[in-house]
């Protein structure tokens, strides 16, 4: 029995959304994309399902609204320095990725048996990505601002330009008129440039000071925007561009004003249910009955957009210097077929170059890799994680371009919501401790007083739960409000932790009755502005980072293992320390001295408050765990106390210690020193060295203290389970399979064998000194450890 036609605009819809709520909750229970299910309902109620949905008029209206403004809030991310920044490795990835994609789709679709003109139109298609699939995923995954997020978005607008010339220049060959299809390019290539200058001028002289007017109304402000994007996408579609663009260059315009978090956090929900029309529209498009004879000629074209245009793209990247992660994660994000390459099909069918099955094995080929690159993408960190280890190739040993990219990207230590007097005090006397701070008000008139003395400042509502979305919560140490309204202070909290933000918080109340009611909310500190003045709010923020830092260094000192404990911070022991960080070493500093304390935090050292004396500093330093101590205090009767209670704690530690005065090196040794020390001796010896051996002692010196050569002395001792041991160096390939030179072997005897010959045959326990690449030298040592 037929389901009864459903024939009113308004019922249309109503079972639309009803159907996409039901579908929505059943994707959400299996954890599967919402999108998937939202283009399952498309195709339920389309004509391969039960034909509820006939009229599409209004759905597919819909449909553009949610187009536009998706790419009007990606405009809205992208200010004018960003895409000085992005536009050139966008421009070079796009044409590179368009190019060579078409290329190798080309080659495979004459592999299909196609004709040329087929193969060119279903090659090209191949070639662009979903615009609307790849944002909207981005935008869930909070991922937007990220380097690939920002490279991916800047490569769709490129391919968007090359889909509007290739329909131009498709629309030309079949235009029998007098017009050629230059005059056409060279008519929509000199509209562009007007559209262009008047936005600029737009941007330049009326922009600002009408938003900036309009900011006195979040309301009108939000409707403005949205006329703004709709009105531009208009004047887009009559000018020969793409609705699309015309969206995407209003976001833009309005991109460096200082409101454009507060426009893009509220249209985030209405983008989100205007987007689900679209999905539907597709699903509504699809009509399975006809697909069904191009599915074998589907698959090896689906896998090769899935998996070669991550690969073509990973190796443009890999050739500009960028990461192998984010060349990988930029190539998922472009691994399906656009919605515009079904509208290109279209258009060749139309002007008679290809046939419907042409255009049907283009339709599977996008509803197959929409459906699988969404999991991808849902997924790709953790694709990444499995696929790293193998994913060197697409990656140079430095990085240039991603590290210069990385550094501008913006970031604060401290996020301050209100500018008024009490907040504008604490925002200004945390910038004088050299924090790094960004205000957020609600008045355009705080932002801007903030940003013309010199601050950094956004237009934004501490109330929107949407907004965190737009700021850099990640590198924030600290999320301060001066706000004292309860509802909004109680919005914030909630919105942060809704965000996954993991930093403190600190909030204003004008009640001392509420402090327990925040600190329950989530609040790490409680402000009362009459009893806490903006000083003394500054000590109780710097006084709980400096606790949180003690508990962190706490819980890493906790966690070490195999580690050195440095005694003593004076110059030697900082020389230590400086070759421990360069060699990678893991190691604790034990100081009680309070003139060496400032300057282990500010080299950001790893240390225990207290004398190394004491048993209880070195049980907190991990000495049951270390590998090894170093006594270097001021005294020689330090080390000797902190000797003997080493060896006490741990009978295996191996500990050296520093004597200053050569008859205490026998009471060092003693007390449990395997080695002892004397800088005065050792000192005298380097300088007379220098005297007599100066080229000797310079490549010494270059070997163990320079970072730019690579070559360096190191040990290995050879294990009982290890092939080589009972070998001679010639039989055991040591040298040969790793390149190191052994220097000397010192046997377990203690005797030393120095420039060994290929005949020496290495013993089990046995020392050996190498010279090589430290590359070489952990390849030797793991020779030696029997690995």
């Amino acid at each position: 029995m037929a389901l009864p036609q459903i024939s009113g605009v308004f019922d249309e819809i109503a079972i639309l959304l009803l159907i996409s709520a039901i579908v929505g909750v059943i994707s959400l229970r299996l954890k599967q994309p919402p999108i998937i299910g939202y283009i399952a309902v498309g195709i339920l109620v389309g004509p391969s399902g039960f034909g509820l949905v006939k009229g599409s008029d209004q759905v597919h209206l819909l449909a553009e609204l949610g187009l536009a403004l998706l790419l009007f809030v990606v405009g809205l991310r992208l200010d004018i320095s960003l895409i000085r920044s992005t536009g050139p490795v966008a421009i070079a990835i796009g044409l590179g990725q368009v190019v060579f994609t078409a290329i190798i789709g080309y080659f495979i679709c004459i592999g299909l048996a196609m004709n040329h003109i087929t193969a060119l139109y279903v090659s090209v298609a191949l070639t662009f990505s979903s615009t609307i699939i790849i944002v909207k995923l981005l935008s869930d995954k909070k991922e937007t601002d990220s380097l690939h997020g920002r490279i991916a978005v800047g490569l769709l607008i490129v391919q968007d330009m090359l889909v509007v010339l290739t329909m131009i220049a498709l629309s030309g060959l079949g235009h029998n008129g007098d017009v050629s299809m230059w005059v056409q390019i060279v008519r929509i290539m000199a509209k562009g440039i007007a559209l262009l200058a008047g936005l600029g001028l737009m941007m330049y002289f009326i922009l600002p000071w009408l938003t900036t007017w309009l900011a006195r109304s979040a309301e009108l402000l939000i409707l403005f925007a949205i006329a703004w994007a709709v009105i531009l996408a208009d004047i887009c579609y009559h000018m020969g561009f793409s609705k699309e663009v015309g969206a995407f260059l209003a976001g833009v315009s309005l991109a460096s004003t200082p409101y454009r978090e507060l426009i893009g956090a509220r249209l985030v929900s209405l983008r989100d249910f205007l987007l689900l029309f679209f999905f539907v529209e597709l699903g509504t498009q699809l009509n399975l009955r006809l697909l069904g004879s191009q599915v074998w000629s589907a698959i090896p074209l689906s896998i090769f957009v899935l998996v070669g245009n991550p690969i073509v793209v990973m190796i443009i990247m890999a050739v500009m210097g960028y990461r192998k992660r984010t060349g990988f994660l930029t190539g998922l994000l472009v691994a399906q077929v656009s919605e515009f390459s079904l509208i290109l099909a279209a258009l060749g069918l139309n002007l008679g170059h290809i046939d419907s099955q042409a255009v049907g094995l283009i339709t599977l080929v996008a509803l197959a890799t929409i459906g699988l690159s969404t999991y991808l993408i849902l997924y790709s960190n953790n694709i990444y994680e499995w696929l790293s280890p193998y994913l060197g190739i697409f990656e140079r040993k430095i990085s240039h371009k991603e590290q210069s990219q990385d550094a501008e990207r913006d970031s604060a230590d401290i996020l301050i919501f209100g500018l008024g007097r009490y907040g504008s005090a604490i925002a200004r006397d945390l910038m004088k401790t050299g924090r790094s701070v960004v205000g957020i008000d609600f008045d355009p008139r705080a932002v801007k007083k903030w940003n013309d003395q010199g601050g950094r400042a956004l237009f934004g509502d501490a109330e929107d739960p949407e907004f965190p979305s737009m700021l850099p919560l990640s590198g924030a140490r600290w999320v301060i409000s001066s706000v004292r309204d309860k509802r909004v202070t109680h919005a914030l909290l909630q919105s942060l932790k809704s965000h996954g933000y993991i930093g403190g918080i600190a909030v204003t109340s004008g009640e001392r009755t509420l402090v327990r009611e925040y600190k329950t909310a989530g609040a790490n500190i409680v402000f009362v502005p009459y009893m806490d003045s903006a000083l003394h709010a500054v000590d109780v923020i710097n006084a709980a980072d400096k606790e949180e830092d003690r508990r962190k260094m706490d819980n890493y000192i906790a966690a070490l293992h195999d580690h050195y404990i440095v005694c003593g911070y004076g110059r030697m022991g900082r020389q230590i320390v400086r070759d421990f960080k360069r060699a990678a070493v893991p190691f604790v500093v034990v100081e009680w001295n309070p003139e060496q304390i400032p300057r282990l935090i500010e080299d950001e050292v790893p240390f225990v408050e207290g004398k190394a004396t004491e048993d209880d500093m070195l049980i907190k330093a991990g000495i049951e765990r270390a590998k090894g101590l170093i006594a270097v205090t001021a005294t020689d009767e330090e080390n000797v106390f902190i000797v003997l209670s080493a060896r006490g704690l741990n009978p295996g530690l191996h500990i050296v210690a520093r004597s200053t005065k050569s008859e205490n090196e026998g009471k060092l040794r003693r007390a449990g020193a395997d080695r002892v020390m004397s800088p005065y001796i050792f000192g005298g010896r380097q300088i007379a060295s220098a005297v007599l051996k100066p080229q000797v002692m310079d490549f010494l010196g270059m070997v163990l203290h320079s970072d730019e050569l690579d070559l360096e002395l190191g040990e290995a001792q050879v294990m009982e389970t290890s092939k080589i041991a009972g070998k001679t160096i010639r039989e055991s390939g040591i040298v040969e399979s790793s390149g190191v030179l052994i220097l000397a072997v010192r046997s377990a005897n203690g005797e030393l064998h120095t420039t060994p010959s290929p005949d020496f045959e290495i013993k089990a326990w046995d020392h050996m000194i190498l010279i090589g690449s430290s590359a070489q030298i952990q390849a030797a040592q793991r020779f030696a450890h029997g690995e």
